[in-house]
C-alpha cells in the first residue's frame, strides 16, 4: 500500500500521516532493544523483541489499515519499474513524495535489526537485511492485491532500497565495533608483552 493511502487513511483516525507513526515505530524499536539489554534479558532477546516491534508497525500500516479501512476494489497491478518515483520526482507533489519517503523510511529499521541478528560478516549482514526486506515487501504487496488494492512494484523497490540502507548502517557500525574491539586486543597484547 503506498504510504500516501494511508495518510489517508490514518485521517480517518485523527492523525497527520504515516511518516510519524513509522518513525515512532523506530523510536519503540530502539526503546525495545535498550530496555531488552538492560534488564538483562541478553542482546539477541533485545533484538527479536525489536524485530517483532518493526513486523508490528509495518504490518498495521501495510495491511493492518487496508483491512480496517478498505471498501473492496478490483485492485490491480503496477509492473512498471520507477513509474511511481519517477512521477514523484516529476511532480515534487506531497503525497508522491511521501510515498517514496515513507516506503523507504519503514523498512530502515527492519533491515537494521534484521543485519545486527544476522552472527557475521559485512555483506552477509547487508545481503541478510536487503533480502528479508525484499521478501517481506513481496509478500505485503501479494497480501495488498488479494485485498483488492493495487500491488505496486516500486513499493517493493522503496521497501528493499531502506531495509538495504538500514542493513548497511548496522553493518557498518558493527565493523567499526568489530575493529576497534581488535586494535583493543592488539595493544592490550602488546602491553603485556
Amino acid at each position: 500500500m503506498p504510504v500516501h493511502d494511508a495518510l489517508d487513511t490514518l485521517d480517518v483516525f485523527g492523525t497527520h500521516g504515516a511518516l510519524p507513526i513509522a518513525l515512532a515505530g523506530a523510536v519503540l524499536v530502539v526503546i525495545a532493544w535498550g530496555l531488552g539489554s538492560l534488564f538483562g534479558h541478553g542482546r539477541r532477546t533485545a533484538l527479536w523483541v525489536a524485530m517483532l516491534t518493526c513486523l508490528a508497525v509495518i504490518g498495521w500500516l501495510t495491511i493492518g489499515l487496508t483491512v480496517v479501512t478498505h471498501t473492496g476494489g478490483t485492485g490491480g497491478v503496477n509492473l512498471t519499474p520507477g513509474q511511481e518515483i519517477q512521477r514523484a520526482l516529476e511532480t515534487g507533489a506531497r503525497e508522491p513524495w511521501m510515498n517514496l519517503v515513507g516506503n523507504i523510511v519503514l523498512f530502515i529499521p527492519f533491515g537494521t535489526v534484521a543485519a545486527l541478528l544476522t552472527k557475521s560478516g559485512f555483506m552477509l549482514r547487508v545481503l541478510t537485511g536487503t533480502a528479508l526486506g525484499a521478501a517481506l515487501s513481496t509478500l505485503i504487496e501479494a497480501t495488498q492485491y488479494l485485498l483488492g488494492r493495487v500491488a505496486d512494484v516500486d513499493d517493493i523497490i522503496l521497501n528493499t532500497s531502506g531495509a538495504f540502507l538500514g542493513a548497511l548502517a548496522a553493518a557498518l557500525v558493527l565493523a567499526l565495533g568489530e575493529g576497534d574491539e581488535a586494535s583493543g586486543r592488539g595493544r592490550g597484547a602488546r602491553s603485556r608483552a
